[in-house]
């Protein structure tokens, strides 16, 4: 999988891993709701942080 590969290469341990990823889901979740019926590109982006988000953390379980 290609994010296997990308945190492979960086210099990074689990918990900084899991505050980036919660960095992304903060920023999705609050993001989506306020873009969701004025910028539909933005809420597609913001739904797709927390899809990873979440897919990353059941992939590290």
């Amino acid at each position: 999988q290609t994010r296997d590969v990308f945190r492979a290469a960086l210099p990074v341990d689990d918990a900084t891993w899991a505050r980036g990823r919660g960095w992304a889901l903060s920023v999705g979740l609050i993001a989506l709701p306020y873009y969701q019926s004025t910028n539909p590109v933005l809420a597609g982006i913001s739904r797709r942080a927390i899809d990873e988000a979440l897919a990353d953390l059941k992939h590290a379980a």
